[in-house]
């Protein structure tokens, strides 16, 4: 007999599990459970004073895009920015800052007055050919594209055979769209679009930073929609664990209930159900309605479960997922001045961007990378393709002292945390420091050791060791994100479709599923609609995407 009874029992409170658990409480009115390995819950969505006395980093999700992280939360929980989930608003979105010349391209977010006038200006500088291509892509991608991305991302993926929302899009002739571009690879895709290798850049780098293979055959329609997506691109003021923070809040104050350190040894299948779970200390919770599980599907099927229970080529299928090119450094530092570049004198609004990549012209660096990756080589560290995400530049009250002191993270793939044993990793800290200090030193000068007060080296080692999803090589998307495993058919086909999942009452709702990874709230809302479409729960409002689209462009925020 089950020591205690919930409707529904969750394995783990990871940014999944709290946004379902959130619905299934206030909509749903259902007493919940959600038992968590950690002191705490979040999963990527952490933040801590660090790496020196007054700054605060967020040491895994650092930008959340407005609409495309969280759109329905806060259409649906409005208290939820009340409990403190508020986005910081910066003037320039994504750039590249170029070695050879010292000279930027990029694009001015959604909160910046005439920012497709701004972004066009900029770009015109280097052709005004491509700059005129690159707006008209921008419309279409707030018009037509946007709106269909959110209705595929938080929407039950649709079984292959049945045309979904991207394959309306795709087949809309105004969409600007060609059919020969989904054979391609996003990196082919911008040769064809742009002809100066420095827009050609910015239009690859969304791709690039997201995890997806710029090289990859196929990979050109999810490159094109990456050209803009993060132009509403921002972090959370204070950091990301104000959105664990607030999710708890919402979760307690509708009934639900959070253990901390307490581990999920097995889910209960009974009779082809999922029935409960057993805990590390052999308490056994029973689940009315179902377990909802924030396991990657290879721990899912191979550890959580007993894998006799699952199909023989589900049990082949899953061993085979790929999750090796993923993996990144997250350094964090704290600088005692801002860091200032060469490339201000090209346009001073570059201090201002949210998100910069330090890197030569052209693509032929972001497919040398991806390649090396793939070979299981360290990146060249004269050739990164380093990012720079300065929380501090423009709120920086949140993030940094007073003083003019800096908050900055880095961020570089390199090899999973497989590649290495950890006394491996332990030398690779210090010495990836000393590559990104000196890479950077090049394109800005005062960015040296003598300006830095301290560093955090998360490495994919540690990110294997933060939270058992990631592990165990440190993949931040969970598993790769190229072929099938992106969109509906992530992360196997015979798991995608949880209408007709193997296991009754068993609903995984990680990275790992349909869209793509990140720490965004897209799993956890597709996931309670299919809750509620089985056991007749209450559903959120449906939502038109374009209204909300329109609606942001117009005030800012929802």
């Amino acid at each position: 007999m089950a020591d205690k009874t919930y409707d529904v029992v969750y394995v783990g409170a990871g940014n999944k599990n709290l946004i379902n658990a959130m619905y299934a409480t206030k909509f749903g009115g259902l007493k919940v459970a959600l038992f968590e390995t950690r002191h705490e819950e979040g999963g990527g969505w952490c933040s801590d004073e660090s790496p020196a006395p007054g700054h605060v980093a967020n040491h895994c999700s650092h930008i959340h895009i407005y609409l495309h992280h969280h759109a329905p939360v806060w259409i649906d929980f409005p208290e939820w920015k009340e409990y403190g989930v508020q986005v910081c608003q910066p003037k320039v979105s994504q750039t590249v800052v170029f070695r050879e010349d010292d000279s930027w391209a990029g694009s001015y977010s959604i909160w910046e007055e005439g920012f497709k006038d701004k972004t066009y200006n900029l770009l015109k500088r280097f052709s005004e050919k491509d700059a005129e291509t690159y707006i008209y892509y921008m419309e279409k991608w707030f018009d037509l594209f946007y709106p269909a991305s959110l209705e595929w991302s938080f929407t039950p993926p649709v079984p292959l055979g049945q045309p979904d929302v991207m394959d309306r899009l795709i087949m809309n002739p105004e969409s600007g769209i060609k059919p020969h571009w989904m054979m391609m690879s996003a990196s082919q895709v911008m040769r064809e679009m742009f002809e100066s290798p420095e827009i050609q850049s910015l239009g690859i780098r969304g791709a690039q930073s997201a995890g997806v293979n710029p090289t990859a055959y196929g990979s050109a329609l999810i490159g094109l929609a990456l050209m803009n997506s993060y132009m509403d691109g921002a972090p959370i003021k204070g950091g990301s664990h104000q959105c664990a923070h607030a999710s708890q809040r919402v979760i307690y104050e509708n009934g639900g209930e959070l253990h901390h350190g307490k581990t999920v040894e097995k889910i209960i299948i009974e009779n082809g159900r999922a029935t409960g779970v057993r805990l590390t200390d052999g308490t056994e919770i029973a689940a009315k309605l179902g377990v909802v599980c924030g396991a990657n599907p290879i721990d899912l099927v191979h550890d959580l479960t007993d894998p006799a229970v699952w199909p023989a080529d589900v049990q082949k299928s899953v061993k085979n997922i790929e999750r090796n090119f993923v993996a990144i450094s997250w350094y964090t530092w704290a600088l005692k001045e801002q860091p200032i570049y060469r490339a201000e004198q090209f346009d001073p609004d570059i201090k201002y961007s949210n998100w910069i990549n330090l890197a030569r012209k052209g693509l032929d660096c972001i497919e040398r990378e991806a390649h090396l990756r793939l070979a299981g080589e360290w990146p060249d560290p004269n050739d990164f393709n380093l990012v720079i995400a300065n929380w501090s530049m423009f709120e920086h009250d949140y993030f940094a002292p007073p003083g003019g002191k800096a908050t900055v993270l880095t961020e570089q793939f390199i090899q999973p945390a497989t590649r290495y044993p950890a006394e491996k990793w332990k030398e690779l800290e210090k010495t990836h420091a000393n590559e990104c200090i000196a890479f950077w030193n090049r394109y800005c000068e005062n960015v040296h050791w003598d300006n830095v007060i301290g560093y955090v080296p998360i490495t994919p080692y540690y990110t294997a060791n933060h939270a058992p999803n990631f592990g165990p090589q440190g993949n931040w998307c969970v598993i790769d994100m190229d072929g099938p495993q992106l969109g509906r058919t992530r992360p196997i086909a015979q798991l995608a479709d949880l209408y007709n999942f193997p296991i009754k009452n068993l609903y995984p709702a990680s990275s790992a599923w349909h869209p793509s990874g990140g720490a965004t709230s897209e799993q956890g809302y597709w996931v309670y609609t299919v809750m509620a479409d089985q056991h007749g729960l209450k559903k959120p409002p449906e939502k038109d995407w374009g209204a909300i689209v329109k609606r942001v462009l117009r005030e800012g925020i929802y």
